[in-house]
């Protein structure tokens, strides 16, 4: 990805995957001034793990990942799906295989 360093970023972020992009957003939304810089050597983001065919389809809790909580045209953050999801992923720890 392009960059545009600052010689001294307050935060850098390896990856531009699902979990530095999610950290980078909630790292902004806690302090907007903030500096940040994200490097990735692929040619775009969420191109390995991210990656729908790459990632390995394990379970997870959905606490924070921004498509489960989309805001409302009020303003307000719906967190209705994340908490959906991170029930079935609660209860899929519990009731594993019964081999």
């Amino acid at each position: 990805m392009p960059s545009t360093a600052q010689s001294e970023p307050d935060v850098v972020l390896i990856g531009a995957g699902i979990m530095s992009s999610t950290l980078g957003v909630l790292l902004r939304q806690l302090e907007p001034s903030m500096s940040l810089e994200m490097f990735e050597v692929l040619e775009g983001p969420g191109l390995e793990s991210s990656q729908a065919w790459n990632n390995a389809g394990t379970g997870h809790a959905a606490n924070c990942e921004l498509n489960y909580t989309p805001e409302r045209s009020d303003g307000r953050v719906d967190v209705s799906k994340a908490l959906q999801v991170n029930v079935e992923f609660d209860l899929s720890r519990h009731c594993g295989p019964s081999w």
